[in-house]
């Protein structure tokens, strides 16, 4: 299969985390009462539940969350879902194929996938200055030579290069090595992924949308964001959640192929919090920002800074994150931020008081 079918959501409207989530505002506003906070930022948040399930639950709220802003560098979290949905698509292929040969197996997959690629995303066919080789995939810039397995067909795996781009991307949140990765999967695998598995809908566009390279390598195609007009990299809180919730689940997105991708998204998400570019509501690890303060454990993150147009810096992030007594997970999606100290203090507090209030603890 080329696309996955849509992909479930497993958020769950929740009039706990609502009711959390309007009070953790109100108490935001006699706290900072300058910052706007409260007003002015998408916020999504979900509580998970029965986490030790194979099935588990998210119990949802969120503020303008179906509002799309530009996200600058979170967006790159959609490159890293579409490389590891090609992946899965590649190795269904090759599970079949009887000649391993590299040039053999990159035609195949050239001829079965890059027609359905080119029709998936109409508007990019017709966009002034996107060519053919900037909507679909390059395979040899991102597969390894297939290997043998022994009970037939091929083994498919990125090479080195591509592997550490898309790693350099999520990790240090490294602009080369998005321009790479992206320019390497191209547009129409980008979008056409996320529009197949139900993260963006073409119709209205909202949802999830990457179709710049950060670097200017290829023309950016832009869809309308509220903060900031045109934009190429635009996302909503509730989707990007959506996808969230369906990496630390795991379940659905490994479903499709013998090769899971999951557990991968996972490790690059953990080692951007600990070792990479970490959540702004990580106490101490930025100067004069607070944090979340005692009582929380941060543990994947991906954050996003860029200038908006006409006025100042934005930042955004997409975290996950445990209350340390209770053990209880939550997963947080806030963009629009100004990258002001006294408004990530602000954010901070409303994502703190959220989840305490939901937790019932004063």
């Amino acid at each position: 299969m080329l696309f996955p079918n849509p992909f479930p959501d497993l958020l769950s409207p929740d009039p706990g985390m609502a009711a959390a989530l309007t009070a953790a505002q109100a108490q935001t506003a006699l706290t900072f009462p300058a910052a706007g906070v409260q007003t002015d930022c998408p916020l999504s948040v979900a509580a998970v539940q029965n986490p030790t399930s194979t099935s588990p639950t998210f119990a949802y709220a969120g503020f303008r969350d179906t509002e799309m802003h530009f996200s600058a560098s979170l967006l790159k979290m959609a490159a890293m879902l579409a490389g590891f949905e090609l992946r899965q698509s590649a190795n269904d292929f090759a599970a079949t194929a009887g000649d391993c040969t590299a040039g053999t197996v990159f035609s195949g997959l050239q001829a079965a996938f890059d027609p359905g690629i080119e029709s998936s995303v109409p508007r990019l066919q017709t966009e002034p200055g996107i060519t053919h080789a900037m909507r679909v995939p390059k395979y040899p810039s991102i597969f390894d030579a297939p290997q043998n397995l022994a009970s037939g067909g091929c083994l498919m795996a990125f090479n080195p290069t591509f592997t550490a781009s898309m790693r350099g991307m999520v990790v240090p949140s490294n602009n080369d090595d998005a321009s790479a990765t992206i320019q390497a999967l191209g547009y129409s695998w980008i979008n056409g992924l996320l529009a197949n598995a139900g993260l963006f809908d073409p119709a209205t566009n909202q949802g999830i949308w990457l179709a710049g390279t950060f670097k200017g390598a290829f023309p950016a195609v832009r869809v309308p964001s509220v903060n900031d007009g045109p934009s190429a990299q635009a996302t909503t809180t509730i989707d990007m959640t959506r996808f969230l919730a369906l990496v630390i689940e795991g379940a659905t997105l490994d479903a499709r192929s013998v090769d899971g991708i999951a557990a991968d998204m996972r490790g690059l998400l953990a080692d951007a919090q600990s070792t990479g570019d970490a959540s702004f509501m990580t106490t101490g690890a930025r100067m004069g920002i607070d944090g979340l303060g005692a009582g929380f454990t941060i543990t994947h993150c991906k954050v996003g800074v860029g200038g908006l147009t006409n006025d100042g810096e934005v930042a955004s992030e997409a975290t996950v994150l445990s209350h340390d007594a209770s053990g209880q997970q939550f997963l947080v999606v806030w963009q629009n931020l100004r990258n002001l100290v006294d408004r990530h203090n602000a954010m901070a507090f409303l994502v703190r008081r959220t989840m305490l209030n939901f937790l019932g603890i004063p």
